[in-house]
């Protein structure tokens, strides 16, 4: 009793946590599915968009009296040191117009340095020898265009850590520096990482809604959509297959057409070739007393035996079933056939 009672508890407790919901709600429940998976796709977009959107953007100019030129930057980003997939983008384009004959390389340095390009305690120049050897402990802040040609535009990519940066670009070449034209778009991108994250959540969020709106969907159809009406061949052998159920089975099953294949392949020589005819006799009856009429009783109803043709008969029993034995006559009996070769 103890545990019909706790399951019954059970069933009416999930009953009542789990309403069932009308076609209104439904149809309101899928209405704001279909609102969350648009939501969810242009919130995506959007978050894409402003990831592949630089938020940092800068010009420089070599300096042709100098030959290098330098500009402090800002990066932040999420605060994981070491070279790894949160690294911030910073893409440079440096455009050469025009150089001296002398021209070796262009360097380009990404140095770290709390005061930017303003240190003055000679910092700088050691983190670009540090740079140049590979000593640093963020490798990807250097590059260098060895033999570069006018008139060309190289794409040079780095991926550092949040913190200052003095951005050097520098012309190396014998000592002339005259007709220097030597250009640098700066590009850096922050929020990429981040803003990709969200994107890629809001992604599986549109995903879940999309889910949830198919599920809406069709239940709402299989409510209001009518049911397609059956055809009239449909109808037909629907009705006919009902009056067949009701009427029952029209008959006894049909008995065997021919004589088993192990059979005799002929008529036997001797017999009658049909069944045999009972001959009634009359004899006087003796007068008796009349007697209280009794209850008829019921007479076994005896066996029929169906002349298949040759000779050859098959015994049909009361219940409508068939002996598979082969019977012929003799001496005016019915006797199963015997094969004479077996």
């Amino acid at each position: 009793m103890t545990d019909e009672v706790v399951e019954e508890e059970s069933n009416t407790s999930e009953d009542e946590s789990v309403p069932e919901m009308t076609i209104e709600e439904r149809q309101d429940a899928l209405k704001k599915a279909r609102w969350n998976v648009f939501m969810y796709l242009g919130l995506a977009a959007i978050l894409f968009g402003f990831a592949l959107y630089p938020f940092m953007s800068t010009s420089l100019s070599v300096d042709e009296g100098i030959g290098s030129t330098d500009y402090t930057v800002n990066v932040w980003g999420l605060p994981v040191a070491g070279e790894d997939f949160t690294d911030i983008p910073v893409e440079i384009e440096v455009i050469v117009q025009a150089l001296p004959t002398d021209v070796e390389s262009i360097e380009v340095f990404m140095i770290e340095n709390p005061k930017g390009c303003d240190a003055i305690d000679g910092s700088i120049g050691q983190s670009r020898v540090d740079l140049q050897k590979g000593e640093s402990e963020h490798p990807n802040q250097y590059y260098s265009i060895d033999n570069p040609v006018e008139s060309q535009t190289y794409d040079v990519e780095f991926g550092v850590d949040p913190g200052i940066y003095c951005l050097q670009i520098v012309v190396n070449s014998g000592g002339d520096t005259d007709g220097i034209n030597v250009q640098s778009e700066v590009n850096i991108y922050p929020t990429q990482f981040p803003l990709a994250i969200i994107a890629t959540m809001s992604l599986l969020m549109s995903a879940f809604a999309f889910i949830g709106a198919q599920k809406h969907g069709k239940f709402v159809k299989s409510l209001i959509e009518p049911k397609a009406e059956p055809t009239v061949e449909e109808t037909v052998l629907s009705e006919t297959s009902t009056a067949r159920i009701i009427a029952g089975p029209s008959g006894p099953p049909t008995g065997p057409t021919g004589p088993p294949a192990a059979g005799p392949t002929g008529p036997p020589t001797d017999g009658p070739s049909g069944p045999p005819v009972a001959q009634q006799t009359t004899e006087p009856e003796p007068e008796t007393e009349p007697v209280a009429e009794a209850a008829p009783e019921e007479l076994p109803v005896a066996d029929v035996y169906e002349d298949q043709g040759d000779g050859w008969f098959f015994r049909k029993f009361p219940d409508g079933s068939y002996d598979q034995t082969v019977y012929v006559v003799e001496d005016g009996q019915y006797v199963p056939y015997e094969n004479p070769d077996a």
